[in-house]
């Protein structure tokens, strides 16, 4: 469709399973840490967290985040697949979800842990 030229240029770009996904790992880093800027400069915001176990037996957390921007209510995804530690307890889901990410309880309006179906 695009000649010899654009397929000898394609076949140039190493697509080997690590660098597809170090991309995506880049990508998701990329948007937590915007939404985490984003996050920081508002006065509130809310969480709505779920656990899951993934196949080898280790919990795992999800989280979005709904906060105003310019106005607007924004509703984004935060993270996905942060394993927790040891236990599910709140004390962990609180060091996973805040503390390593910077942030206190001071802004967070409320957070709620529902299962996501």
């Amino acid at each position: 469709m695009f000649g010899e030229g654009a397929v000898s240029d394609i076949s140039k770009i190493p697509l080997s399973d690590n660098t597809i996904s170090r991309r995506i790992s880049d990508m998701s880093s990329d948007i937590e840490s915007n939404v985490l800027s984003k996050m920081k400069s508002c006065e509130f915001f809310a969480l709505q967290v779920d656990e899951s176990t993934d196949i080898s037996g280790k919990a795992q957390l999800l989280a979005f985040v709904r906060f105003i921007d310019n106005g607007a209510i924004v509703e984004d995804f935060f993270f996905c697949a942060k394993e927790l530690p040891e236990t599910t307890k709140g004390r962990d889901i609180y060091d996973v979800v805040l503390q390593s990410c910077g942030m206190t309880w001071k802004n967070c309006s409320g957070i709620r842990m529902v299962p996501l179906q």
